[in-house]
């Protein structure tokens, strides 16, 4: 499989036979990401970051961060659809980090290949979000899911919106990007559409269950869905605020549904009307949603109803996509 398809059907999902064609064009000499950068992080002053294309340089928890983010064209007026990965690091049988291979085959060129692919389908301008210590993004991945990767990518929004002149956004993440969207949401009000994909978003209890110490304090202070509830909830009460979306696969085997399913129901109880959608995820642990969130956030940027996106993708199965 070409570096191209991996990206496209992998990470960013592009539709069925796509791939191929962009395959046979695809950039030659191009410098594919590294596990090294992942696993011991990197850094980038102010100065080299602005002499990176689409980059944005902040500073959160005494730390500058430059964020590299990768959009379909010109987003000056518009609310884009921002997108956010999954983690990609890991531990091997012996306890040592590892990174997902697929990430290894990734670069540049082929995510702006994959915006460009899902900004047509979509007919929505398309950001794909370097999350910090990813896709040409500094600081350190092993930071993931905590404050001050909360803090970085609140800003970089901002600063993104400042640059590029964009009114708003509508948000997606799979997995443990997906657990940056209500952080957002909560924090920000120009989110228009809101999708949720396998995230654990009861996450003081998926660390109690895997033996992961939930940290409280400073920058590195894990960050739980659960704790912005009250905050989140006013925002989608249905009178013309958001719409969240979580999709969820019953099966998912790498963030199990009763990670997921007490945030919304904490949501309901609130007041706020989030659409939980059960849905079957594709690979091997039925997690992988990253196709159906885009699509579904493709549909709520064009303001279909809550009913016709769940008549759409309640139920269906993991490969029942278009083509």
């Amino acid at each position: 499989m070409s570096r191209v398809r991996a990206l496209v059907l992998g990470l960013a999902a592009a539709l069925a036979g796509v791939g191929a064609a962009f395959a046979q064009g695809a950039p030659q000499g191009v410098k594919t990401f590294s596990a090294k950068d992942v696993i011991e992080g990197t850094k980038v002053s102010r100065e080299v970051c602005a002499r990176t294309p689409r980059t944005v340089f902040v500073e959160a928890y005494g730390q500058g961060i430059c964020i590299r983010y990768y959009a379909s064209g010109s987003l000056r007026g518009q609310a884009p659809i921002v997108f956010f990965t999954g983690d990609v690091l890991g531990l091997d049988e012996k306890g040592r980090r590892e990174v997902e291979p697929g990430y290894l085959t990734q670069a540049p060129e082929y995510i702006d290949i994959a915006s460009k692919i899902w900004s047509e389908r979509l007919k929505a301008p398309m950001i794909f979000f370097g999350r910090m210590g990813l896709n040409g993004s500094s600081g350190w991945h092993g930071d993931r899911r905590t404050a001050l990767e909360v803090e970085v990518t609140r800003k970089a929004l901002d600063a993104i919106a400042a640059k590029e002149g964009a009114t708003g956004y509508h948000l997606v993440g799979q997995s443990g990007g997906a657990m940056l969207v209500p952080a957002l949401l909560a924090a920000r009000d120009d989110v228009g559409c809101a999708v949720i994909a396998s995230g654990p978003l009861d996450f003081r209890a998926f660390t109690r269950a895997y033996g992961i110490t939930f940290r409280t304090g400073g920058a590195r202070a894990h960050y739980d869905p659960m704790a912005d509830v009250d905050r989140i909830a006013p925002k989608i009460a249905g009178d013309g605020g958001s719409r969240l979306f979580v999709l969820t696969d019953p099966q998912d085997r790498a963030v199990p549904a009763k990670f997921q399913a007490p945030f919304v129901a904490a949501l309901e109880k609130a007041g706020g009307r989030p659409v939980q959608i059960l849905t079957g995820g594709r690979d091997k642990d039925r997690h992988a949603l990253i196709e159906k969130a885009l699509f579904v956030t493709g549909q709520c940027v064009a303001e279909a109803s809550d009913a016709e996106i769940v008549k759409r993708w309640q139920g269906s199965a993991g490969d029942d996509l278009p083509r």
